[in-house]
């Protein structure tokens, strides 16, 4: 088991798009907070402004490394490796399992990466410019670990999504599109028809409730709404395994 997951690690990392998504994941929400810290008021900046911009960037953050999961293993359907993958380990499952233990780590370590650059240099940035700490609220610390455990289930729900569909646009559309447009069309009729509020039942809009430093009221809390999207996360997962182990690659 430690060979495949060190081959899919290799496999990983050494094909350009992959490392290309990776950059464009961390650039893009640590460029947004850096420059809003950088450009913003001082009159207007609190104890936790910093925290909030990390934290208001995280979803950008997770949708791009969702996208990594999705390339993952769409890359081997469409370049056609995905056949030496499994003949070289035909237990399907156990590559399944690697892939799985490789996105979840990098999911978690992209996230964190971009949590602790955009925390440092900020705070470098607001004492440059005499704003005096601490530059994370309180609540900042719950909402970050929530933050990069979303990172590694968005990964996972990416790599399974790109094993259902095979197709890498397909699946990177299905992957944005859910959280941004169907789940509020959904979540939008089913209140309408129920006279209630449903969207916290809503899954990707759940679990990214979990990493706002002050949750909604009416939700899940936020482990019971991380565990929530968890749940989601894993029978989609275990859906694709069975795909993987049942479909003709």
């Amino acid at each position: 088991m430690i060979a495949t997951i060190r081959s899919e690690w290799i496999k990983l990392r050494s094909v350009r798009s992959n490392v290309t998504t990776t950059i464009v994941a961390v650039v893009i929400p640590l460029a947004i907070t850096l420059l809003s810290v950088t450009f913003m008021r001082t009159s207007g900046i609190g104890e936790n402004t910093l925290s909030d911009f990390v934290l208001g960037t995280g979803s950008i953050a997770v949708l791009l490394i969702g996208v990594i999961g999705v390339l993952c293993i769409t890359q081997e359907y469409s370049q056609g490796t995905i056949r030496l993958t499994l003949a070289a380990t035909p237990k399907r499952t156990r590559v399944y399992l690697a892939k799985f233990v490789v996105m979840a780590l990098v999911g978690a370590l992209v996230t964190g990466f971009i949590i602790l650059a955009s925390t440092t240099v900020g705070s470098i940035i607001l004492e440059s410019r005499d704003v005096s700490g601490p530059h994370t609220g309180p609540d900042s610390g719950s909402a970050f670990v929530a933050m990069i455990l979303m990172g590694s289930l968005v990964a996972l729900l990416g790599m399974a999504i790109g094993t259902l569909t095979r197709n890498p646009p397909s699946a990177i559309t299905t992957l944005v599109l859910w959280p941004l447009l169907v789940e509020g069309i959904v979540g939008a009729l089913l209140s309408l028809a129920f006279e209630d509020n449903v969207t916290r039942w809503m899954p990707f809009q759940t679990g990214l409730n979990s990493m706002f430093a002050e949750l909604p009221e009416g939700g899940f809390g936020r482990w019971g709404s991380l565990g929530y999207f968890a749940a989601w996360v894993l029978l989609v997962t275990v859906i694709a395994e069975r795909g993987l182990k049942r479909r003709d690659a």
